[in-house]
């Protein structure tokens, strides 16, 4: 039995959104307590981080980190399967690759989980899992085997469609396939109970996620959502929660062309409840933190912008009874910051994940 006290520190509390002076008490690969500082301490290791930030470790709730790797070409592209129409029958779990730089990246910037989504062209995605960013086995690092199912509208899968049959495929068409296997699951899944999860840039696309997910009874997470402020009329009962971005990313295609951090305020001011991606390496994992900033930038408070990148985004994914926020009994994933985190200039210091230093800026 090892434990660790970090002492000193500025540690972020979820509840009120504001940082005080506290000491964590790690005990081998969870948190122990939080104890007011200068608290008689127990036979420990002792970190201290005066003037330090402590936060949760951050979440990216969108990414392809392990499954499209980052310097290599096709051959390390393991996020879509272009000639299974059933795409759900597949696992994200079996094509990521824990030694692909990437998770170096993550862990130094203070991200030690990321919910792993089939690549934007499979208009029938795999089911997705929820991992932690360091590990050697895929297996050592699973926090949610197979959270839910995705699916993908507009440019990317049409464009990817044309590559592989040379043949046209429309909205109308990847509407038509998006159904079809939303009948085939709820033969065996109950769709209000499974997280669904539809990637849309372009307005008429999300309002047909919205057509999609009220014809057959379920509410579900809108991933991306650029043009959603211009369909402000669509029902709020349907989607349960936005993930938004990346905005920090070329906009390279005319579906991003209304591509604005303002999307964060927005959601923000219609109490659309959201959490921050990069979908890496669409933009890098590193910039998850940046996100956040943008969304300080415009107008969206600390506290939403913190949880969004931590609690909120643990409850979205299910796993908040494991890690997220800073409490006694939850896995000692921890990132110390020299700087308030929201801070363009912050940076991690050390990072934890299950209560062992997975990354120190020296």
């Amino acid at each position: 039995m090892s434990m660790t006290a970090i002492i000193n520190g500025n540690v972020y509390n979820n509840q009120t959104g504001e940082f005080s002076k506290n000491t964590v008490l790690v005990k081998d690969n969870v948190i122990a307590s939080i104890l007011p500082p200068d608290s008689p301490l127990p036979d420990c290791t002792i970190i201290d981080a005066t003037n330090q930030f402590l936060t949760p470790g951050l979440i990216d709730t969108c990414s392809q980190i392990g499954l499209k790797e980052i310097g290599v070409r096709w051959e390390g592209h393991d996020g879509y399967e272009p000639n299974v129409e059933k795409g759900f029958q597949l696992e994200v779990i079996d094509g990521i690759y824990p030694f692909d730089k990437a998770f170096q990246d993550a862990v130094s910037s203070g991200v030690t989980a990321a919910h792993l989504v089939s690549s934007p062209e499979a208009i029938v995605g795999a089911k997705t899992s929820v991992i932690h960013t360091h590990g050697l086995t895929v297996d050592e690092m699973v926090l949610k085997k197979n959270l839910g199912f995705t699916f993908s509208m507009g440019d990317v899968p049409k464009s990817a469609f044309w590559a592989r049959t040379k043949t046209p495929l429309t909205r109308m068409g990847i509407a038509k396939k998006i159904r079809e296997s939303l009948r085939s699951l709820q033969i065996k899944y109950n769709l209000q109970e499974t997280p669904i999860f539809i990637r849309a840039h372009r307005a008429d696309d999300i309002a047909t996620a919205f057509r999609i997910a009220g014809e057959f009874g379920f509410q579900f997470n809108l991933v991306h959502g650029t043009e959603l402020p211009l369909v402000a009329s669509l029902p709020a009962n349907i989607v349960s929660s936005v993930i938004a971005g990346p905005c920090f990313q070329p906009m390279e295609r005319g579906e991003l062309k209304n591509l604005d951090w303002t999307l964060f305020r927005s959601l923000f001011d219609r109490h659309v409840p959201f959490t921050f991606s990069t979908d890496h390496p669409v933009s890098s994992v590193t910039h998850l933190q940046l996100e956040g900033a943008l969304a300080l930038k415009a107008g969206v408070p600390e506290k939403t912008i913190l949880n969004g990148l931590t609690l909120d985004a643990a409850k979205l994914l299910k796993i908040d009874h494991m890690t997220g926020s800073l409490g006694e009994g939850l896995l000692a994933d921890i990132v110390l910051w020299n700087k308030h985190p929201l801070d363009l200039t912050a940076r991690a210091v050390r990072t934890f994940i299950k209560g062992k230093e997975v990354y120190r800026w020296e």
